[in-house]
């Protein structure tokens, strides 16, 4: 890709539709960088408010960059001319709806519910349904849920009612842990709009959450998959695998979508699909290319880059899937549905003795036993990978703590632990803890490595991430802090879960993880107590 060759034609014909198609081109092909630079520099230069309305409109469908997103608008605002127009109101009202969302994304609440009210003042009966619809979902993604249920009943009480606002009760109560509640609030926006995407794929989510694994899968299966590249060839132009196909002699391609944890959690059906006769490719990152090679033996197991640039091979596969789509494929109706646990990720025993070696090395050098009476051994992960859409990195803020918050509860107690924190957040582990963390990050490469260190362990602790899968996949005890607004696969209540029997749930109540990651520090302390 020659970025100079992209950016000189479109500085040649600067068009928003030209901004719009370079900018989403880039950021599907993971070049972040360029597009912010292609959008920084039109931002700077122009006070065309269309041109500035586009630059803004690629920002906020990839990226969560809401300082940049609020600049733009100010200037948007401030170019827009002062003119008793009814249509120019129109877009000054709408520009000042998504100036009002990035501050309360930036959380200058009272500015933005300033902004909102000034909205709602200037134009009551105009404007009414769109700040309800703006403003309960910037209210959400702040994660001020009651408020934002407030908000939405009165929005409702009152009328006029719509999709978004629907959408948005239905998401508030969720996340409140109430989601029998929320599934009439979903029902009544499909009834309003059937194709309408997401509130479709939030109804599907909300059923799951609740148990109704049926219909639940059957409307998770409607979503366009969630993959970095939707143009990609296998996305695009394979038929997507259905239920009723007959597979015997029929290859299907199965491909990497949403985050690792997705994939670790699904490919347990993925025998279930051999069983019934057909060949199967998996596309998977690199991150888990060894590890499910590893496992799955039997399966022709590529890398998705790899993959994605070979369109010629298109003809060779009958199907193409997500791999997020098996339960449904596989016809899972309810919880007796998941195949029976066994652990279906495999660690060579050669890598298992070489990380046993990496940790009793490192133990050794601290001067801590490593034979006989041993301290339980016990692994750290405190945040989820990076994220780069608005919606995603609010998500990861309701998952993710800090080492700091984690060992303060965790510390002190009679173990030896281990960091299996992976990305910038490992960085922390430089600012000192109340006790020692020991660190063999630098010898994992990918997941494979990851699993063959969690094999030296004796528990994992960690937030909702990949890593959290991992050790539920390989059967080892593993503790979750689970977010206050919990992902539906661990549902509304309860601490143990259908997907992984070794699996224990530690439930937060409020954003802070504060209180739970205490609970978590007097259960492992009880739990040394109990193993002495």
């Amino acid at each position: 890709m020659d970025i100079d060759v992209l950016k000189k034609a479109l500085w040649n014909d600067l068009t928003p539709e030209n901004l719009t198609e370079a900018g989403s081109f880039l950021y599907s092909h993971g070049r972040e960088a360029d597009a912010l630079d292609i959008i920084r520099q039109v931002s700077c230069e122009t006070t065309d408010v269309i041109l500035l309305l586009a630059a803004y409109g690629v920002l906020v469908q990839h990226t969560a960059h809401h300082h940049l997103m609020m600049t733009i608008l100010r200037k948007a605002l401030l170019a827009l001319p002062e003119v008793n127009d009814e249509h120019l109101m129109s877009v000054r009202y709408d520009i000042m709806l998504h100036l009002a969302d990035q501050l309360m994304a930036l959380g200058h609440y009272d500015e933005s519910m300033g902004l909102y009210a000034d909205i709602l003042k200037a134009s009551p009966q105009q404007n009414r349904l769109a700040v309800g619809e703006h403003l309960s979902a910037c209210l959400l993604e702040a994660g001020r849920t009651e408020e934002a249920k407030t908000v939405l009943e009165s929005w409702l009480a009152d009328g006029p009612v719509s999709v978004p606002l629907y959408n948005n009760m239905g998401c508030a109560l969720e996340r409140l842990n109430r989601s029998e509640e929320a599934i009439a609030y979903y029902r009544k926006g499909v009834d309003l709009a059937p194709s309408h995407e997401l509130i479709s794929f939030g109804f599907g989510i909300c059923l799951l959450k609740a148990g109704h694994f049926e219909e639940g899968f059957q409307r998770y299966a409607l979503r366009s998959p969630f993959v970095i590249n939707p143009s990609c060839w296998y996305v695009k132009d394979l038929y997507r695998l259905a239920p009723d196909v007959a597979l015997e002699g029929k290859h299907i391609l199965f491909y990497q979508e949403q985050g690792l944890g997705d994939t670790i959690q699904f490919i347990r059906f993925l025998p279930q699909i051999l069983a019934r006769g057909a060949r199967v490719t998996l596309a998977a990152p690199s991150q888990l290319v060894r590890l499910l090679r590893q496992s799955f033996p039997e399966v022709d197991v590529r890398l998705s880059n790899e993959v994605e640039v070979e369109p010629q091979t298109q003809s060779q596969y009958h199907y193409g899937c997500p791999i997020a789509d098996l339960p449904y494929i596989c016809g899972m109706k309810t919880e007796a549905d998941i195949p029976p646990f066994a652990p279906y990720m495999t660690v060579p025993e050669q890598d298992a003795a070489l990380f046993a070696r990496h940790v009793s090395e490192r133990l050794e050098k601290e001067g801590r036993p490593t034979n006989g009476k041993r301290r339980l051994r016990v692994g750290l992960v405190w945040a989820g990978g990076k994220r780069f859409l608005a919606r995603d990195v609010a998500a990861d803020r309701r998952r993710s703590t800090n080492l700091q918050e984690m060992m303060a509860a965790l510390a002190p107690a009679e173990v030896d632990f281990f960091s299996l924190q992976y990305g910038d957040p490992r960085q922390e582990l430089a600012e000192g803890t109340p006790q020692p963390v020991y660190d063999l990050m630098d010898q994992v490469t990918d997941m494979a490595d990851c699993a063959a260190l969690m094999k030296t362990l004796d528990l994992v602790i960690s937030v909702d991430t990949a890593p959290l899968h991992l050790a539920g996949a390989l059967g080892i005890p593993v503790w979750l802090a689970n977010r206050w607004d919990s992902c539906w696969r661990w549902g509304d209540e309860g601490t143990q879960s259908v997907w992984y029997p070794t699996l224990r749930i530690f439930r937060a109540h409020e954003s802070s993880f504060v209180p739970v990651l205490n609970e978590m520090g007097e259960a492992l302390r009880s739990l040394v107590a109990s193993s002495s």
